[in-house]
Parts: C-alpha cells; structure tokens; sequence
C-alpha cells in the first residue's frame, strides 16, 4: 500500500475541442489515468510545463502570453514570449528555472526563475533535426536523469514512436530499442510519472484521445489506460503528488466521579445483667467489640488508553543520477534560427506537392494506356 501511493502523482491537463475556443483544464491521476475536470481557462493554452520548484504550471497563449496556472486552476499573465517564433509553441517542460519551448522546427530555453533580471528571457534557441522526425514533437517532458526531452514523434514517412529531443544540440532520437505507437494526427500530452514511466495522449485517436502508458524499461509495453473526447489541442504537465491524510488521535475524556460516601450505623451497647443477680468473673459476659466499618477508598476510574502516534514507515526511493544543468549558450542568432526552420517547413511544403502531382501524373498516364488498350 505504502509503494503504491509512493508511484501515484496527479497531474493537469488543458485541452481544447474547438479551433480556437479556451482551454479545459482538469486533473489526471496517474498511473490510473483517471481524469476530472476543474474549470474552463480565460485563455487557450499549450506549451504546458510545470515548476517544482514554484509549484505552478507555465502555458503560453496563441497571442504570445505567458499564463501561470496553480494547483486549483486560477491564471494569471505574467508576461510576453520573448520572440514572435514562439507564438505558436506547442511542446513545453520545465526544469529548474528553465522553459523548454518547441516551436516551429527549434526548441527554445526562457528564463523563468521570478527573481531574475532577465525573467522570460530567451537563453537559446536550436533547430531540430533530422528533417523527418522533428515536425511533429508535439509535446516532450524533461528526465533530470539524462536531462534529456522525452515525447512521441510521427516521421513524415512512418509510425509514431517515442524519441528523445537533446535541447543542447536539437537532435531528435528514436529509443535503442524502438516503441511504435497507435496512429493518430499527433500526440498533444506527454508525461513522465514518478514509476518512470511515459504518458502519452494521442489527439484524436477513432474520435476520443487516448491516454496511454509507456514502459521506459525497455521491456516495450504500452498500455491503454483511458479515452475522452477527441481534441484539437491538448497539454499535460505534472505530476505533484498528493498528500496521504493526516492523522489526528483521538481527543481522550476524563470522566471525574463523585466521591463514595459511606455511612456507619451507630453500635449498639450490651445492656448488664439486673443488680440482683451476682456475676462472678468467670461468667463475666463479656459485650464483643463493635465491629470496625473500613470505609475502602475511593478508586478513580482508569483513563482511557491513548493510542500511540501511527508511525508509517516509507521506502525512499533511490534517486536517478541528476545531470549536471547545462550551461547554455547561443550558437545561432535567434533570428537565423527562425529563418531556417521557416526554409525547412517550406521546403516540406514544395517536395509534398511535388509528389501529390506525380502520383497524379502517373494514374492519368496509367488511364490513358488502359483507354487505348
């Protein structure tokens, strides 16, 4: 019991049904995947992230906002996106005081700590590459112990299959050993729970957006754990865990009783013997000694026990090697780096159309045989 509530967090959710409505937020329990939605936001929302350390969730808006989100769903603006190129982010996780943003074809590094001079700052910004796999990342959560971006990515040409994103270099990996994924337009939500496990949710899966589980362990399972309705955007973020109950003995009562009154009846005399009657000593009658009443003392009523503290004794788990945090520092102008992933979506754009129009070159040709045939 004790292991089981060690490995359950609760972490929240913003996802949105409609092009360009707000966003829902609710909680998710994890591992079970069991969702219940809090309140509907004033902004829509992606590029979810939540701070231990602060212990609010950081999600940005379609017009640049940056939204702190807490616990019990009450938002607030904070600020602007430091660069027109994250406007449209979709990934987000947070590690100490940075925000790793995917945006576009880059992930970016902001400055979030509150007490810093530069607080939202951009501190870098990398391409993503190879070409094939990076366009759709659409959300990643942070590992301290590699420090690197786990998420699920659909290759232009292929399945989706979980990858890691490095945000020093923008390389995006599949796993040694490969987990393919269920089709679908994208995974929107991506989690690491504290079994180490990932938790993934595809958008729009046969009309509802599934939550699934997947194994880190190399052992390749990927569990189905819950469906809602399908999505247009959805975010995860988290997960904090959730307090056991305390436990409060019980208020002890001392019932004071009033004290035992005992009452001595009076001794009666042995009357003698008439004047004229001689007594000799021998037939002496001797009256017998009154018999002493012993009132017993008055006894207090033993207290109640008090039972003794609950003591609840917990494994600590033996915590993963902590990569050393990275010491940033941009390579590229952030411009540059815009400008070519900018290139690079219009590139894929150009060589999509050119294959549409050869496989439609090819069936007219095919026709044309077959009509003189």
């Amino acid at each position: 019991m004790i292991l089981v509530a060690a490995l359950a967090c609760v972490a929240l959710q913003v996802e949105a049904v409609s092009a360009d409505g707000p966003s829902t937020l609710s909680s998710v329990e994890l591992p079970s995947g069991v969702a219940t939605t809090m309140t509907v936001l004033d902004q829509r929302l992606n590029a979810f992230g939540y701070s231990a350390a602060q212990g609010v969730y950081y999600g940005i808006s379609p017009a640049g906002e940056v939204v702190v989100v807490d616990r019990q769903g009450g938002s607030s603006v904070v600020g602007h996106v430091p660069h027109s190129g994250l406007v449209q982010a979709v990934a987000g996780a947070i590690h100490g005081d940075y925000f790793y943003v995917r945006a576009a074809g880059a992930v970016y590094v902001m400055n979030i700590n509150p007490a810093s001079a530069d607080f939202l700052g951009l501190v870098q910004a990398k391409m993503l590459w190879p070409l094939d796999v990076f366009v759709s990342v659409d959300d990643f959560d942070y590992n301290p112990a590699d420090g690197l971006l786990y998420g699920v990515a659909t290759k232009l040409l292929g399945h989706p299959e979980v990858v890691t994103v490095d945000p020093n270099t923008g390389y995006v990996n599949p796993l040694a050993t490969p987990i393919p994924m269920p089709d679908g337009p994208g995974y929107g939500a991506a989690v690491l729970g504290p079994d180490g496990a990932l938790y993934a949710t595809n958008n729009d899966e046969g009309g509802q957006s599934t939550l699934y589980r997947v194994a880190l362990d190399g052992s390749g399972s990927v569990t189905r754990l819950s469906a809602r309705p399908a999505a247009r955007t959805i975010d995860m973020a988290g997960c904090y865990a959730a307090l056991p109950p305390t436990y409060v003995p019980p208020t002890t009562t001392t019932t004071t009783l009033p004290p035992v009154v005992t009452t001595t009846p009076p001794t009666t005399p042995t009357p003698l013997p008439p004047a004229e009657t001689p007594v000799t000593t021998s037939e002496a009658v001797v009256p017998p000694p009154p018999s002493p009443t012993t009132t017993p003392p008055s006894v207090a009523p033993a207290a109640a026990p008090v039972p003794p503290p609950l003591v609840t004794t917990a494994t600590t788990p033996t915590a993963p090697r902590v990569a050393p945090k990275p010491t940033y520092e941009v390579n590229r102008p952030v411009e540059e780096v815009v400008a070519v992933a900018d290139r690079r979506t219009e590139t894929k754009r150009r060589w999509s159309l050119a294959v549409l129009l050869l496989v439609i070159g090819a069936g007219a040709v095919a026709a044309q045989r077959a009509r003189r045939a």
